[in-house]
């Protein structure tokens, strides 16, 4: 054989093996279990410094009340990367539930304009008929999960006002299927009482959608996650959404709040007043009885985890970018939530 065609073959050989290693790494992937993390996260006015007329947006431009500057969005955009880089460890997060996001453009920017830029996360976002303009949205990376179908659940009465809409989106997780519902409800402005009605009504749109996966699919997996301006013991969250304590054997189609304990040991994800300083749980994460126990696709361990750092907090109370029109410069006057999931062979 002549030293060209030697080389050829060498080359050959060589290529073959990779194929090999590939495929058999590949192959051995399969066989293993794999950790999945979840994470949300209540931005605090991700807004970009431009105005839209359609919305009211005034106060976040160079010329408004707060002197959004370009520096600032950057600085903003910055420390939620961090804030998100730091949840994930070693490895970004596999989903991203967000709230209080103004466009497209933010999540654009936030992903390739920032150390995000290589982790390859898609994006989901559609506009809210909120009257400040601010949505949610989901980030997912698209190599560890298929996005099957997106849709909107309007929030609102109807007629007199609207809010943020609800974002529920399914997936395919190695050959298992996940829907993934992201919320926003209604604040507590004007006060807790007189404002409980809205998220009764959010709570009741919610409901009705997991009652039409339940009755669609055979034990659906459902992960809800989200700020809801409601702690896990109050009306809209245990008595109409029905999403109770997690306990020994959860009925597969029950729902349960794996923030319930955060409530109990007087953890929270935000502090609700200057005065007092309590701290509240608003934002939760609530899954489907199917995700728990000694399944396939399940929750390890069973519960929601805050992310809290030193870096996070400033005067006992999460670290944020304004208080009142005093520019701080912070992350978000919420705290992160997570939690991970295990998906065996």
């Amino acid at each position: 054989m002549s030293a060209h065609l030697k080389r050829i073959a060498t080359h050959i050989w060589i290529l073959s093996a990779f194929l090999a290693l590939v495929l058999s790494v590949k192959a051995f992937g399969q066989d293993e279990a794999v950790n999945y993390r979840f994470m949300f996260y209540n931005t605090e006015n991700l807004f970009d410094i431009f105005d839209d007329p359609a919305i009211d947006d005034d106060e976040y431009t160079p010329e408004g009340e707060l002197h959004w500057s370009f520096t600032r969005y950057r600085k903003k955009l910055n420390n939620i990367a961090r804030v998100i880089t730091s949840v994930g460890g070693w490895e970004y997060p596999d989903v991203i539930g967000l709230c209080e996001v103004e466009n497209f453009q933010t999540l654009m920017d936030l992903t390739t304009q920032t150390p995000m830029k290589n982790a390859g996360y898609r994006i989901i976002h559609e506009n809210s008929p909120d009257q400040r303009g601010i949505d949610v949205a989901m980030l997912y990376k698209p190599e560890r999960m298929t996005l099957l179908s997106q849709k909107l659940l309007p929030v609102g009465d109807g007629t007199s006002w609207t809010s943020r809409d609800i974002l529920l989106c399914m997936f395919g997780v190695r050959q298992d299927t996940l829907s993934v519902i992201v919320c926003h409800w209604p604040s507590r402005s004007g006060g807790a009482a007189s404002s409980a009605p809205r998220r009764d009504i959010a709570a009741k749109i919610l409901r009705n959608a997991v009652d039409s996966l339940q009755r669609t699919y055979n034990e659906p997996k459902i992960l809800i996650m989200g700020d809801f301006n409601d702690e896990p013991t109050d009306n809209s969250l245990s008595s109409i959404l029905k999403a109770k304590k997690y306990g020994d054997n959860p009925a597969a189609n029950g729902l349960f709040n794996l923030s319930y304990n955060d409530l109990v040991a007087g953890r929270g994800t935000l502090v609700h007043t200057e005065i007092n300083k309590t701290w509240y749980a608003f934002d939760q994460i609530i899954v489907a009885g199917a995700l728990l126990g000694n399944n396939k696709l399940s929750v390890k361990p069973p519960k929601t985890l805050i992310f809290s750092q030193d870096w996070l907090i400033q005067n006992g109370r999460p670290f944020r970018t304004y208080q009142g029109p005093r520019y701080l410069g912070g992350f978000s006057d919420h705290l992160p939530v997570f939690l991970d999931m295990v998906i065996k062979p």
